[in-house]
């Protein structure tokens, strides 16, 4: 079977190249494939644009094993949209799931005491949402010129990322160092408009919420200059929302 791949993100191109894919993970809208250069995932329009995220036509997915060529010579390369004005950020809480060794992680790139290595890798699913937590803290911190903290934690979470997790959530890891995520993700933090959560979550079981949570609470942890935080209490809609996933 043949794939003809529309727009691509850099990971997924890097990966491409290669040649020949053999899909290593299926799913009914989307498939992960593997190449000597990396991994993939290909799908249908609907699977949004990611570093990792091949847009290709007539996607069909196939069963874990079989080989795919893919081809990528007209591939559009995706980049991530990029804050250019500084906004109040919505409120959001610490996913349930993960509120115990997320708690220690704020206060270390707050500046106290240690994160506990046990985040990464916590919960269940393709991407644990401690992972998608800690690469939605990347992201933001990075996207926002904090580099110095982006850079920290990428070297405490991708060393440890190695024996904890699986490698899709590895390679997103990677991925959310370099400041590459969900384009959901990157069009919230250009915005911080209510809209983009709702798009983060249809991302994943709680994935993209899960990485909205830490992009926003990460920025709100190390008080940005220039952006103002505001986290209503749980009673509001938008606290509401974001704990659905």
């Amino acid at each position: 079977m043949s794939f003809r791949v529309n727009r691509a993100g850099g990971a997924a191109l890097t990966a491409l190249r290669s040649g020949s894919a053999k899909v290593f993970a299926s799913f009914e809208r989307s498939c992960y494939v593997e190449t000597p250069s990396g991994i993939a995932c290909l799908g249908g329009p609907g699977l949004g644009m990611g570093p990792l995220n091949a847009i290709v036509e007539d996607f069909e997915s196939f069963p874990v094993g079989n080989s795919v060529s893919v081809e990528i010579e007209a591939a559009i390369s995706w980049k991530p949209a990029v804050p250019s004005v500084t906004r109040k950020i919505p409120g959001i809480e610490i996913p349930a799931s993960i509120r115990g060794p997320a708690r220690p992680f704020l206060d270390w790139i707050s500046g106290s005491g240690k994160p506990d290595d046990s985040l990464i890798g916590l919960g269940p699913g393709l991407t644990p949402a401690g992972d998608d937590f800690v690469g939605g803290a990347m992201i933001a911190l990075r996207a926002f010129g904090d580099t110095e903290s982006a850079d920290r934690i990428a070297a405490w979470a991708l060393p440890l990322a190695k024996a904890n997790t699986n490698r899709i959530s590895r390679a997103h890891l990677d991925c959310a160092a370099q400041s590459e995520g969900h384009e959901a993700l990157h069009d919230l933090l250009c915005s911080f408009e209510e809209k983009h959560l709702a798009r983060l979550a249809r991302v994943g079981h709680t994935s993209g919420l899960d990485a909205a949570a830490g992009a926003l609470l990460a920025l709100k942890a190390v008080r940005k200059p220039g952006i103002s935080s505001s986290f209503p209490s749980s009673e509001s809609r938008i606290v509401r929302f974001s704990m659905k996933g």
